[in-house]
């Protein structure tokens, strides 16, 4: 199939690229083009503009420090999962990047088209919320930050306004002592996850000490499960993980329930997928002691 009609406009400047959007009736702002394309090519999606900011050097900067990873509009998920930069200060991103797609789709999607496409099978909404990255969003009015706990609202549906544009993320390292892992059932390699966890773990002398878990792929947006956070604490790997089997499937309660998967599979698969990321954070915590 082939798209609706529709105009292009490749910007210079940041400030062309938001007058553009605030000037059209119907717009979206173009970057790797993975998602975008494919649904206006079946009609999903229909813009009377689109705006290419690929390019355009303010949108191509991967910067990493100390304290985490900033990305830019336009860097692709490739550039992103090859950075040894980007791997040492959040390990987590090609943790999560190696499930995304194939490497055709990482080689033109860019991590924040992803993070504003917002499907709910996605691994980077996820990591997201996981870490506490924020969001910089601009528009002709000027511009904001958002943490991406704040920024998902439901199925493809975000804090964004149809003149703004998601110039960068920046994902803060995790802090000391907490292993980040993330983890996901899907039917292929490449496939959108079935379910999917981003968890930060704290261990200390072989124990949960508190943690983060957030689920994806299970409803409609990026999910904290509230009761699994609670039950993991004091896992140490050794006792029966009945407990926080049961708290990680009480919190899929409301999964979804479709052609891919059923509601109660997507319950038992996240509660499998939580306890085997408790495990591997044990796991990693206690190599990394060996290692030090």
């Amino acid at each position: 199939m082939k798209p609706a009609l529709f105009d292009y406009y490749r910007p210079n400047s940041l400030d062309e690229a938001v007058g553009a959007l605030a000037a059209s009736d119907s717009s979206k702002v173009l970057a790797g083009g993975q998602s975008l394309i494919p649904a206006m090519n079946f009609r999903l999606s229909s813009p009377s503009l689109l705006v290419d900011i690929q390019g355009m050097p303010e949108f191509g900067a991967l910067t990493v420090d100390s304290g985490g990873v900033r990305i830019g509009a336009a860097v692709t998920q490739s550039t992103v999962e090859r950075s040894p930069d980007a791997s040492a200060a959040v390990s987590a991103l090609r943790q999560a990047l190696r499930y995304v797609g194939h490497l055709q789709i990482r080689n033109k999607g860019t991590v924040c088209g992803s993070l504003a496409h917002a499907d709910p099978a996605a691994e980077l909404p996820a990591l997201a919320v996981a870490l506490g990255a924020e969001l910089a969003i601009h528009n002709a009015g000027g511009s904001r930050l958002i943490a991406a706990g704040d920024f998902y609202r439901g199925p493809f549906w975000v804090d964004l306004e149809p003149e703004d544009i998601l110039t960068e993320a920046y994902f803060p390292a995790p802090p000391a002592g907490t292993v980040t892992v993330v983890d996901e059932i899907s039917r292929r390699a490449g496939d959108f996850a079935i379910v999917g966890l981003a968890a930060v773990v704290a261990v200390d002398e072989g124990t949960v000490t508190s943690a983060t878990l957030v689920s994806f792929g299970v409803g409609g947006k990026p999910e904290r499960l509230a009761t699994a956070e609670s039950a993991i604490v004091g896992f140490d790997g050794n006792g029966a993980s009945d407990a926080l089997y049961d708290a990680a499937f009480q919190d899929a309660d409301g999964a979804l329930d479709d052609g891919h998967a059923t509601a109660i599979y997507r319950q038992e698969a996240l509660a499998s997928v939580v306890v085997r990321a408790a495990r591997a954070a044990l796991d990693s915590a206690q190599d990394g002691r060996r290692n030090s």
